[in-house]
């Protein structure tokens, strides 16, 4: 063998043992990142396992709310049935007030008409 042949093994050796090491390193970093990971996963899962439990208190919640929509909703509409009778009778009696002379000149005339004819 040569001696430059020996030189170039060398470096070809010193080459590969390098790029060995780089590729250990981040083989490590990359195990490192999986092992982070997982725990960031298992913390994930034992969460949702707990907010398991919010699932029952959140359909309980919605059944309340619904509840108390339809309680509201019956209010607001006996609300609505007082409001248009007392409009009602507002109106009605705003209608005698501005025909008052009508009505008692109404009320005259049968008055007279029973009269004449003897029915009263």
């Amino acid at each position: 063998m040569s001696p430059s042949s020996r030189t170039d093994t060398a470096v070809d050796d010193a080459t590969h043992a390098m790029i060995l090491g780089e590729m250990r390193g981040q083989l490590r970093e990359v195990v490192h990142g999986l092992n982070n990971l997982s725990g960031k996963f298992d913390g994930l899962s034992r969460e949702v396992i707990g907010l398991g439990v919010l699932a029952k208190d959140v359909i309980e919640l919605k059944a309340k709310q619904a509840t108390d929509c339809k309680l509201l909703q019956d209010q607001i509409d006996a609300l609505k049935q007082e409001r248009d009778q007392r409009t009602g009778a507002v109106n009605i009696i705003n209608w005698v007030f501005k025909n008052w002379p009508a009505i008692i000149g109404f009320i005259g005339l049968v008055f007279i008409i029973l009269r004449s004819e003897g029915k009263l």
